[in-house]
């Protein structure tokens, strides 16, 4: 149908506009990757299983833009007749955005997960005995706040996983029109019933609940002595490697997992995380701006991507390492 309405009525014809959307993708799919006449034709038979290669997809999607593959794949009398109704409004940027959360979260929006600390038992302890106030735990030793200022703070949250979850929040406020809601890591591991992003490592329950719950993990944390690294936790994936940060560099991680694919089977929980201080806004940033990047090469495979962060900048995240799930 969609094919009519180009006027792309013969294989060679389609092969044209095929060759023509290949070269125009960064990076460009070489000419004469198109299907063959066989190929071509069962595409369009409705008898397709599953969907066709990566790179057939990118070039699908640049030549119907507004449209997703699935959406391609589908048969005509179940798909609407106009490009793009099934995302009425929404650029393909949208699109891939959407599908790289999860289409449980398009639909039903997704939350943004902070850590909150609070004081521990001995700190309250030492705190009573002292006869310190509640309104005196937290202050600023200058700026706009004076000593004598009360400030009735219960919890703190880590300034860096905050920063983290502010790149993702303009992210998601830029490419997607669907809610965005904010929690905190002990409602949501306690109340776990809809997709999130969460920020933070030893720090977020919920992060901490995925690496204990996940039978065969892509990636796991161990502990390691103090006077064999500059942090004591080391970043240990399945397929055998392993990183450590150091005072000059320290390692984040990008990990997306199906946490129950037979009953969920559109959701996903993206995990932001690191070790040492840049580790986890590090690792957030670089999703932030490089989510489609990771989309194109995991498609809707788990992954965890490992990420290099510069001590003296958020901005200097590189990826290092991608692990997916293995397919077999």
């Amino acid at each position: 149908m969609l094919l009519a309405e180009r006027h792309l009525n013969s294989h060679p014809d389609f092969l044209a506009a095929y060759d023509r959307c290949a070269a125009q993708l960064d990076p460009p799919v070489l000419r004469g990757h198109g299907p063959a006449k066989a190929q071509y034709y069962q595409w369009l038979s409705g008898r397709m299983v599953g969907l066709p290669r990566y790179y057939h997809r990118r070039v699908l999607e640049k030549m119907f833009p507004g449209w997703t593959v699935e959406g391609l794949f589908q048969m005509a009398d179940s798909a609407s007749a106009a490009p793009g109704s099934h995302h009425a409004g929404q650029t393909g940027a949208d699109i891939q955005l959407q599908e790289f959360l999860g289409a449980e979260a398009a639909t039903l929006g997704t939350t943004l997960v902070y850590p909150t600390l609070e004081l521990t038992g001995p700190s309250v302890e030492a705190r009573w005995e002292a006869e310190i106030p509640r309104q005196r735990r937290f202050g600023r030793s200058a700026g706009l706040l004076t000593p004598h200022r009360r400030i009735d703070a219960p919890t703190m949250l880590p300034e860096n996983d905050i920063r983290g979850l502010l790149y993702v929040f303009s992210l998601l406020q830029r490419y997607t029109r669907f809610p965005i809601y904010f929690q905190s890591d002990r409602e949501m591991a306690a109340h776990f019933d809809r997709p999130y992003i969460s920020f933070g490592f030893t720090s977020n329950d919920c992060t901490r609940k995925h690496l204990e719950s996940v039978e065969f993990p892509l990636a796991t944390i161990r502990d390691c002595h103090a006077d064999s690294g500059f942090y004591p936790g080391r970043l240990e994936l399945s397929d055998g490697s392993s990183y450590e940060s150091s005072r000059d560099r320290n390692i984040g991680i990008i990990v997306r997992s199906r946490p129950s694919p037979d009953l969920y089977p559109g959701r996903y929980c993206i995990y932001c995380a690191g070790l040492g201080p840049r580790g986890t806004p590090g690792a957030s940033w670089y999703l932030a701006n490089n989510w489609s990047l990771l989309q194109r090469r995991a498609g809707d495979r788990e992954f965890v991507a490992v990420i290099g962060v510069r001590s003296y900048s958020d901005r200097t995240a590189s990826l290092e390492h991608l692990l997916m799930e293995s397919t077999d």
